[in-house]
């Protein structure tokens, strides 16, 4: 007998090597879960951290019950990590541990004719984003834990609905939505699967638990005047529709996969036979997702792991094919598995060589190159604060590498908020800092160079800086429609909502800005003085000034801004919609 087939016979339905006993397909699921924590513990360990786990990690040095961004699961698991100490195995031990833990749970959400472990470990080891997100430390991790957590349950829910299965149930529901707001998905396309799951009181007592578990958020949002909602739904501006958008997503749905065994899945699929309420979870759960996904790329663009979420299914219904496949399918299976588990394990061991091939990819040299960054600005600035102009990972990455440095971001209309837009700085108030900034428009010939492989700019020199996080400007009475080229009073009220007594300084200007889209607007001419005064906590003035409309008609978003010194102006005002009339 050939070797290939002696091979697939320890992998088909019904051979001897799928018929073990419960204890061996234990050891071996136990086996996998051992080596895939060495694995993703030696590959943390040495790779260098990436900007947004360097962002998360300064979000949990002030754990909160909400972000800007994000939920703040993933900050909970980093400090828990870094109890042991700080560095990139610490700051990514709790993802480590919640991807092995999920290969469990995955393993026994399945249904039973689809335990076979073999062929799961297999798929499980090839699934490329499944092998990312294993140690890169972002809110992905614990999204996946606890939607595997989910399903296991769930499982167990569609035999018996009782109180423990139901409170387990809101446990892995209320995980996910403090873990990443794509959670919604795969509760709502699962009771989208099962309508008559409206109609059971154990639903509904599941509803009420979560939304319980979840008022904290809730709150924190209210306090922080909802700045997700507000950014998600309202202040989030899209570039024009490309068709780019939409072809790199159908792309990315390839290779996050596997770029050759998620061919093999995408053209076998619609063979699958549902033969019960789990499996048809899994496909509206998968389906569902990824046409949710799809329509959002005609808005903007959509990062390839944002349907991560759906990759207990995709290997929910992967198994599905293998189990029930031809001895053809699954000699194809076979070698395509065993080809993307190669070249998984061979760009794992590139990315670990210092200035090897992996760094010729521009996204990927924070994880080689940051740390000689942040001592190179760190050199230059001693102990003087650094202020990072529109970045949230730079001023991230600076303080990771040197914890005891004072820096923050400081986000201009040219690039959008985070979580530095609401964070208290006041502490660096009325202090001489170094500004960094990459746009050459500003000081032009001026300031430090600096000069990396990993990221290049200058360090300004910005006396008396002024934290502008706690001033707000509200437009009173917005228009709706204003005439092309016409110039038009508006009053403005200037509220301090900070804790902090807030001197309207002379280096201090209001301008304003006609936003298009995403990094294109039409910035006012010229700024405008403020009246010298001295705003208490809660406090208020109100000034008019004059605003001119554009030349071109169309629809708009006013943005007010400060502009701070020589720095442009920032996100201080709600969007306002206005329509440009012509003739």
């Amino acid at each position: 007998m050939p070797a290939h087939t002696d091979t697939l016979s320890s992998f088909a339905p019904g051979s001897r090597g799928i018929a073990r006993a419960t204890g061996s397909d234990t050891q071996l699921l136990a086996g996998f879960m051992i080596l895939w924590f060495l694995i993703n513990s030696l590959q943390a360990a040495f790779l260098g951290i990436d900007g947004d786990e360097a962002y998360y990690w300064m979000l949990a040095q002030n754990l909160q019950w909400g972000y800007f961004d994000h939920p703040p699961m993933v900050t909970l698991f980093i400090r828990l990590g870094e109890l042991l100490g700080h560095g990139p195995f610490f700051t990514r031990l709790g993802t480590i541990l919640l991807s092995t833990c999920s290969i469990a749970l995955v393993y026994k959400g399945l249904p039973g004719y689809l335990q076979k472990i073999k062929w799961f470990i297999l798929l499980y080891a090839s699934t490329l984003v499944l092998n990312v997100y294993a140690f890169i430390t972002t809110p992905d991790a614990a999204l996946f834990f606890f939607a595997a957590l989910f399903f296991s349950r769930y499982k167990c829910f569609l035999n018996q609905k009782n109180l423990i299965n139901s409170l387990w149930l809101a446990i892995a529901i209320t995980g996910m939505f403090y873990s990443k707001y794509h959670g919604i998905l795969l509760v709502g396309f699962v009771v989208l699967s099962n309508l008559r799951l409206l109609g059971n009181k154990y639903f509904w007592l599941i509803v009420l638990m979560v939304s319980l578990l979840f008022v904290p958020h809730l709150y924190w949002q209210y306090l922080n005047d909802w700045p997700t909602v507000r950014f998600h739904l309202i202040e989030r501006i899209a570039k024009k529709y490309r068709i780019s958008y939409t072809t790199d997503y159908l792309l990315g749905q390839v290779l996050i996969w596997g770029p050759l065994i998620s061919l093999l899945f995408y053209a076998s699929v619609f063979k699958l036979k549902i033969r019960d309420a789990l499996m048809r979870a899994h496909v509206f759960m998968f389906a569902g997702t990824l046409i949710f996904f799809l329509f959002s790329s005609f808005k903007n663009t959509v990062e390839p792991h944002w349907t991560m979420i759906a990759a207990i299914s995709y290997i929910a219904l992967f198994l599905s094919l293998a189990v029930n496949g031809r001895p053809k399918f699954q000699r194809l299976l076979l070698k395509t598995a065993w080809c993307n588990i190669g070249l998984i394990l061979l760009a794992r061991i590139l990315f670990l060589v210092p200035n090897g091939p992996a760094n010729l990819i521009k996204h990927f040299r924070s994880f080689s190159y940051a740390r000689v960054w942040a001592n190179t600005v760190y050199e230059k600035a001693g102990r003087t604060p650094v202020v990072f102009s529109n970045s949230y990972a730079l001023p991230s990455l600076y303080r990771y590498y040197h914890p005891d440095a004072q820096t923050t971001g400081y986000n201009d209309k040219g690039y959008r908020k985070t979580n530095f837009n609401i964070t208290d700085d006041h502490t660096l108030n009325g202090r001489d800092v170094l500004y960094y900034t990459q746009n050459t428009s500003v000081q032009p010939g001026r300031g430090t160079p600096i000069e990396t492989v990993y990221n290049s700019g200058r360090l300004l020199s910005l006396p008396q800086y002024h934290s502008l996080n706690g001033l707000r400007i509200v437009l009173e009475h917005p228009t709706k429609e204003i005439k092309y080229g016409s110039e038009q009073p508006m009053m403005l009220t200037i509220i301090n909502k900070s804790g902090q007594v807030q001197a309207l300084e002379s280096k201090l200007r209001i301008d304003y800005a006609f936003l298009i889209e995403k990094y294109n607007f039409i910035n006012s001419d010229s700024s405008f003085a403020l009246p010298p005064k001295t705003l208490r906590p809660g406090e208020s003035i109100q000034l008019s000034i004059p605003v001119k409309a554009p030349q071109q008609p169309g629809k708009y978003r006013l943005l007010f801004s400060f502009v701070n010194d020589f720095i442009p102006g920032n996100f201080a005002s709600n969007f306002y919609q206005i329509k440009v009339n012509g003739e």
